[in-house]
Order: structure tokens, then C-alpha cells, then sequence
């Protein structure tokens, strides 16, 4: 049908198709909805993951308390039973490492170390010279056994006596060392809270503190300090000039003693610890500090409580949570 001459033309606008509005409206709220959604869904699942995460991280950590507890009534045991009141030594219960015992969702595995089988370097700091020249002379035995560099031991063994030495305080030669680091620090010279400060000496390098660490501790007792039922080779052979490799191996083959004459059933021990030797005076047979770490997991989270305690007051000196 041909329009009538002279009508004008309709144009229709395309926004006035009201069908195709609604069209592009639904489009448009139906992405808004699935952005709320999908981000709400995710929001969620965060949630979720941190409170789980949270959960479980509290739950290890309690395991690894529980486990700290376990461990001290062990040495609480140990310490009461006739058989063993006179030493202490790794072929007791207390030193055999407790392998992961299920707990719940999760696990808690137990090591005890004594601290009393290692060189206490707070000693070099001691008030009385013998003690102070027999630690120090240990010291510089034990670096030569761990095959550090001959011409760093001599300069590093100062650096550790004048750290922890308290008694002539304006004197500290590595000062101007500390100084010059990043940030400036001072020599302490005051015994060690912790053994690693001792990363802070001059000349004790990462590597240098990985390979002494274990055999090292901050731990003071006033009596003589090594307990040789528990020192592992490198402090035995560090007891005495006279102690060779050979000997410090007799010595731990025929462990635990009870005394010095089980000591020198080893003939070897004889030679090596004479009566006027340091040896006489550094070894000892039962020990009052050790330290308990344990670990705490859940599913795929662990905590790890490392705690210090003195047995005979049963008491805790020292605890951090990792």
C-alpha cells in the first residue's frame, strides 16, 4: 500500500523498542548479580579458609603445649626412679625423640636435649680464671674438631670471651667492628640470654654458626658443666688436650657412667683425663636443664613450642612459640 502523497515519514527510534530496554536491563542486572555473587562467594570461601586456618593453628599449638607438658612429667619421672636418680644419660626414656602421636585431626611429636652435653660459653665470662681459661681453651678445641679455618679460631674465640665477659667492661676490641654495622650495636659484654647472639660476634658467619650451634649452649650452672653420658664426639674430644678421636669414641662406647671409676673403665680415659688435667674438672653425670621442643600439627599446620626447663625446681625458664 503506497503511502498518501504528502504524508510524512515515521522514524522510529531504536531506544523506543521498549521490548529490546528490558532485554538489555535483564542483561545488565543479571551481571551485576553474578559479580555480587561470584564476589560474596569468594568473600565466603576467604572466610572460611582463614577461620579453618585459625582453628587449626590453635589446635597445634595446644597439641605442642600439651606435648611440653608430656615431656616434663617424663624428666619428672625419670629424676624419682632408683635406677637412674644417679645419672642421666641417652639410654634413658627421656632421650629417645617421640615419634608423631595422633591427637584428634592431628599429631604432636616430642625431642628432649640436655643442655648439660654441651659447652656452656657464658663460662668464658665466669669470675673465676680457671673456669674461665678451661671453657675458653674447650671452645678453641672444639672449632679446630668442626674444621673451622685454623686462622679464624684464635680472633673468633676472643670475640665470644669479650662478648660475654662482664669483668673489664671498657675492654672490647671488637667494638669499632660493631659499630660500623647496620644498625650500630655495642659489645655486650654480659652473658648471652639466648645462644643466638651469637651471630652478633665478630666473625661467627652464618655457616660458622649453623656448624657450632648444636654443641653450644647459653645454659650457666655453677658445678662442673659437661655431662659426658649425653655430650655428643665433637664436645668429648673438645674435654682435653689429651682427648684424641679414639678416646672420646671409648668413652661413648662404654656409656652411661655412674661415677669417675665408671668413667675410667674406659683405659683410654685414664691417659687422656689425669688427675691435674681440665678433663678432671669439666665432666659431671647428671644435668638439671634440658630443653623440649615440640611440634604440633593439624592438617597442614604446625606449631612448634621450644621451651627450657630446670627439673630439679621443676620450673620453665624459657619458652617461645614458632
Amino acid at each position: 500500500m503506497k503511502r498518501p502523497a504528502g504524508a510524512s515519514k515515521i522514524i522510529r527510534h531504536p531506544f523506543l523498542n521498549q521490548r529490546g530496554i528490558a532485554l538489555l536491563l535483564t542483561l545488565v542486572i543479571l551481571a551485576l548479580l553474578v559479580a555480587v555473587i561470584i564476589e560474596f562467594d569468594y568473600g565466603t570461601k576467604v572466610n572460611l579458609i582463614t577461620a579453618a586456618n585459625f582453628r587449626d593453628a590453635v589446635q597445634a599449638t595446644y597439641l605442642a603445649k600439651s606435648g611440653i607438658a608430656a615431656a616434663r612429667a617424663v624428666l619428672k619421672d625419670d629424676a624419682k626412679q632408683p635406677e637412674t636418680s644417679k645419672y642421666d644419660a641417652l639410654t634413658e626414656f627421656w632421650a629417645r625423640p617421640f615419634p608423631p602421636y595422633p591427637v584428634g585431626e592431628g599429631s604432636v611429636s616430642v625431642v628432649i636435649t640436655d643442655e648439660a652435653g654441651k659447652i656452656d660459653i657464658n663460662r668464658m665470662g665466669d669470675k673465676r680464671s680457671q673456669v674461665r681459661e678451661d671453657t675458653k681453651a674447650m671452645v678453641t678445641r672444639l672449632l679446630d674438631v668442626l674444621e673451622i679455618p685454623p686462622g679464624e679460631i684464635g680472633p673468633i674465640v676472643d670475640a665470644i670471651k669479650n662478648w660475654v665477659d662482664p669483668i673489664n667492661v671498657n675492654d672490647c676490641s671488637e667494638n669499632a667492628y660493631y659499630q660500623s654495622q647496620d644498625p650500630p650495636y655495642r659489645c655486650k659484654q654480659a652473658p648471652m640470654d639466648s645462644l643466638s647472639e651469637l651471630q652478633l660476634v665478630k666473625g661467627v658467619t652464618p655457616e660458622i654458626y649453623q656448624k657450632i650451634r648444636p654443641y653450644l649452649t647459653t645454659v650457666s650452672v655453677p658445678s662442673t658443666p659437661i655431662n659426658i653420658n649425653t655430650a655428643d664426639l665433637p664436645v668429648l674430644q673438645s674435654l682435653d688436650d689429651n682427648m684424641d678421636y679414639n678416646t672420646a669414641v671409648c668413652i661413648q662406647d662404654h656409656r652411661p657412667y655412674e661415677s669417675l671409676t665408671d668413667f675410667f673403665g674406659c683405659a683410654n680415659a685414664v691417659g687422656a683425663c689425669k688427675l691435674t688435667s681440665p678433663c678432671r674438672r669439666q665432666i659431671r653425670f647428671k644435668s638439671s636443664y634440658f630443653t623440649i621442643r615440640a611440634h604440633g600439627i593439624v592438617h597442614d599446620t604446625e606449631r612448634v613450642v621450644t621451651a627450657l626447663v630446670q627439673r630439679d625446681e621443676n620450673k620453665i625458664v624459657f619458652w617461645d612459640i614458632e
